[in-house]
């Protein structure tokens, strides 16, 4: 009888640990494809419905939440009795970030997940992360909405891990008004964007939003914007994917301005300060300038958010000497273990970024489509005169880079979240954080 029990156990050991492997192996793939037949066999048999795990920090007050509710919703109807999406959710991008990493390590994302800030690669050196290569050749109509460039931005060693959901274009949006009272225009270089904080805080206004809290979102992108603007080797770094040495003259002389930028022509309250603190100010009247990208423009007629008649107030530019973001988001990937959750993970993820949810993000949040092929009504044009401006004006761009989100590993953007305000107080120096910086892209290694 004892034996008897001990076998039990031994079996229901096995068991568990060949459903909680992971993928990367041969064993795991025959594993998968007995797994596979298997559970197909068992789903026609039982007609279960197959739920999906999706954690989303697109919720609450988050720009996005709308759209995200309405795809989710959408692909839950479509799919009623045969696939159901779960979503768990994290109050901000930070929260999502740690969990996922949390998670990753111990072999445990669920099904569909957003690789952003370095849990992509996590996903990929514990062999969670499925490659979706042959899934997405297998739908040539998918396969053209999402376009070869997307694809090529997402694959990494000849394997497609993730498919963005959009094309990221990012300027800087300015109040008329206060540029108006201070007689100055965008500038054309970045010593006249210098004298322009000047003139705003000499007419009584507070230049610019900054923050560094979280991942330093609107201070990051002004940083990104002065490096990948200077010059050919500047633009170089900005578009190199996890470079080691950030110890440059031109990250240098970025960070002299950006501690002079957060030392004399941003709010109090900058050092430390989360996205909405640093939105908030721009869209109640209380700062001049905000660096993000053309989602935003939805909160710009919000009453809730912003002030009234704010949306008639605000222009865009491109950087000084002609420069904009344009890079493809990391967008989702696929880790889910069991293959016949692999199947329906993978039409969560069309659902998500097909050219029917690219057109639905740019109508309601002004997210840039993957490909030209989801076209700008005149319709649209004329309620989003802003994002119209944006892409028009990026044609003419002569410098085109990536935010520090896309090209560096979390650990850097985490070690400049902690030397901001060493640097505006100036604790440390431009060189000092740079070094701070490459130590922590070689924590990454």
């Amino acid at each position: 009888m004892k034996r008897m029990i001990a076998l039990a156990a031994a079996l229901a050991v096995m068991l568990g640990m060949t459903a909680c492997g992971g993928q990367g192996t041969d064993s795991t793939e025959s594993s998968s494809e007995t797994s596979q037949t298997n559970s197909s066999t068992q789903s026609e048999a039982t007609g279960e419905e197959i739920v999906i795990s999706y954690p989303t920090y697109r919720v609450g007050t988050h720009v996005s939440a709308g759209t995200e509710a309405q795809l989710i919703e959408g692909f839950n109807e479509k799919y009623a009795g045969k696939y159901r999406v779960e979503i768990e959710e994290l109050p901000s991008d930070t929260a999502y970030t740690e969990k996922m990493k949390v998670l990753a390590s111990s072999n445990a994302l669920p099904d569909v997940v957003e690789g952003k800030d370095g849990i992509r690669e996590l996903a990929i050196r514990n062999g969670q992360a499925i490659d979706l290569t042959d899934l997405i050749n297998a739908d040539p109509d998918y396969k053209a909405e999402i376009g070869d460039a997307a694809i090529a931005a997402n694959t990494i060693d000849g394997k497609l891990y993730s498919i963005s959901h959009s094309n990221q274009l990012i300027g800087y949006f300015y109040n008329k008004e206060h540029f108006g009272e201070a007689s100055i225009t965008p500038a054309e270089t970045w010593d006249e964007f210098m004298s322009n904080l000047e003139a705003l805080k000499t007419a009584g206004h507070t230049p610019i939003s900054m923050m560094t809290g979280e991942n330093c979102w609107v201070t990051n992108l002004l940083l990104a914007s002065m490096v990948g603007t200077d010059d050919k080797a500047g633009n170089e770094l900005m578009t190199t994917k996890n470079p080691v040495d950030y110890n440059t003259p031109e990250m240098v002389e970025a960070l002299g301005m950006i501690q002079t930028i957060l030392s004399e022509y941003t709010t109090e309250d900058a050092l430390g300060a989360k996205y909405d603190i640093a939105a908030n100010h721009f869209m109640q009247g209380s700062t001049s300038i905000i660096c993000n990208g053309p989602w935003m423009t939805t909160d710009f007629i919000n009453p809730e958010k912003a002030m009234e008649g704010f949306s008639d107030k605000v222009g865009v530019a491109l950087y000084p000497n002609n420069g904009v973001f344009e890079q493809y988001e990391i967008g989702y990937m696929v880790c889910a273990a069991d293959p016949e959750k692999q199947e329906a993970a993978f039409e969560f993820v069309k659902h998500k970024t097909n050219a029917e949810a690219q057109r639905l993000s740019l109508e309601e949040n002004g997210v840039i489509p993957l490909t030209p092929n989801v076209e700008l009504s005149d319709e649209y044009i004329a309620e989003n005169p802003l994002v119209a401006e944006l892409i028009e004006l990026s044609g003419s761009a002569e410098y085109k880079y990536n935010t520090f989100d896309n090209m560096s590993p979390a650990s850097v953007i985490e070690a400049m979240s902690k030397s901001y305000p060493s640097l505006a107080m100036g604790d440390i120096t431009p060189e000092e954080m740079c070094d701070l910086m490459t130590e922590a892209a070689a924590d990454n290694q």
